[in-house]
């Protein structure tokens, strides 16, 4: 079966009405208590704004649920394969929160367009946050690897072709753009992000087996 984007977050990427209505919505509720109703409203139009409403939060949660089975589906498999499961210890989601303000709820991952997950390796030594983000177009991957003493283990080593390795900024590395693109009916080709994870976890493991 297909790895698609769900149909509310596509609706929201291909229509710009939609995205229009759904970014206001959203905002409006981010600035104030409630729904955001606005005060002018007439009785006959609650059914509506309400329905408005309910498909604007669907979108925000459809789309943090869409990166976590995205996180899930590439670098799950990668990490298996890697050899590498045996020294990670995944840290918690208040745990991860403390990096980078990256948690998993539909708020903060729709504000900040990325999902990734940390993990302890070498009992602590080290820190691996592997992570998916996309901006309606493309799909993309991120690494960020160092050392508990803030070490820079990025920089000079090679993850791979599809690796921004030139660009380093706070132990994490970018796949460049164009790697994914999202297909007009959805759809994501998974191998090229399956192969890209998989030659950076082989580059993690070379340093931590130095």
């Amino acid at each position: 079966m297909p790895f698609a984007l769900p149909d509310s977050y596509r609706a929201y990427c291909r229509d710009a009405a939609v995205r229009t209505a759904v970014d206001h919505i959203l905002s409006a509720a981010g600035r104030r208590a409630g729904l955001g109703l606005p005060p002018d409203i007439d009785w006959k139009d609650l059914p509506a704004f309400h329905r408005a409403v309910l498909s604007a939060h669907q979108v925000r949660c459809e789309r943090a649920i869409f990166l976590f089975d995205l996180w899930e589906a590439v670098w799950r498999p990668a990490l298996a394969e890697s050899g590498l499961e045996d020294d990670l210890e995944p840290r918690s989601v208040t745990d991860t929160e403390e990096w980078n303000g990256a948690k998993f709820d539909p708020h903060t991952i729709w504000d900040n367009r990325w999902f990734g997950r940390n993990f302890n390796c070498n009992d602590a030594r080290y820190i691996i946050a592997p992570g998916v983000s996309d901006d309606a177009v493309e799909v993309n991957l991120s690494l960020a690897f160092w050392r508990a003493d803030d070490t820079d283990l990025m920089t000079g080593r090679n993850f791979g072709n599809d690796w921004l390795v030139q660009v380093v900024e706070e132990n994490c590395i970018w796949t460049g753009k164009g790697l994914v693109r999202i297909r007009d009916d959805g759809t994501i080709d998974l191998g090229s992000l399956r192969k890209a994870a998989a030659d950076a976890l082989a580059a993690v493991r070379a340093v931590l087996r130095e």
